[in-house]
């Protein structure tokens, strides 16, 4: 955990400081944010079990036009890339099946680890942001994002079908690429409040994350964190 955080502290300074010096270089016309949030998984359907915690990660560089006469607001679009983690204690059996998917439930069994659906996007960000003393800033926008990967990793007790029996009771590793019944794109309205380089970070996804049939899961992730940029 400490080789983590220490990781993310040094991106987050080698970023910011790379950042700064394109800003200073090109008279704020570019900004490069990194967000660090966590997805609240909400109104899931009572096939799926979300975890509380569900990390996610995103880049972005964007180009800033000003508004008017003033350098302060801009209207800024650009390109990134998002990665999200939904946990679920709800494991999808047959993820690549083009019926009726299939779960099996691990709340509360001894040697279950985790499970996680982890979709990766291109995005195309579009923002409204405002300066209040130079100091403050306010971003208003949207997102578009075009999905490039989704995986599954499961880690917890080898079982047979999914039956919690049979098994050979040994913790299992399970990676499955490219699976199916989730939605190409994605559509979120984003919110920003800052001070300096730093600010707190809301993202509403406005789809669900699951195409809808097939029993597949439904909610709305509701991406909250923090946005490290200079602008």
């Amino acid at each position: 955990m400490k080789k983590v955080l220490f990781t993310l502290i040094a991106m987050v300074v080698s970023m910011t400081s790379f950042a700064q010096l394109i800003a200073n270089k090109t008279d704020n016309k570019f900004t490069v944010n990194l967000d660090l949030f966590s997805d609240l998984q909400l109104a899931p359907s009572d096939n799926w079990d979300p975890r509380g915690f569900n990390q996610g990660v995103s880049f972005a560089l964007t180009y800033n036009f000003p508004l008017g006469e003033s350098k302060k607001h801009t209207v800024s679009i650009g390109a990134g890339l998002s990665s999200h983690n939904y946990f679920s204690y709800s494991r999808i059996l047959n993820p690549y099946t083009n019926g009726d998917l299939v779960y099996q439930e691990y709340r509360g069994v001894e040697n279950f680890k985790r499970y996680k659906v982890n979709p990766t996007y291109a995005e195309i960000p579009l923002e409204l942001r405002f300066r209040i003393k130079d100091a403050v800033k306010i971003g208003v926008g949207f997102k578009v994002g075009i999905m490039l990967a989704t995986k599954t990793k499961f880690v917890g007790p080898d079982d047979e079908e999914g039956t919690l029996t049979g098994g050979s009771g040994v913790t299992v590793h399970e990676k499955l690429c490219y699976i199916s019944n989730v939605e190409r794109m994605a559509y979120s309205a984003t919110l920003r409040v800052g001070w300096k380089w730093v600010s707190a970070f809301a993202a509403y996804q406005i789809n669900p994350v699951f195409s809808v049939g097939h029993n597949a899961p439904v909610f709305h992730p509701l991406s909250v964190g923090l946005t490290f940029a200079p602008f």
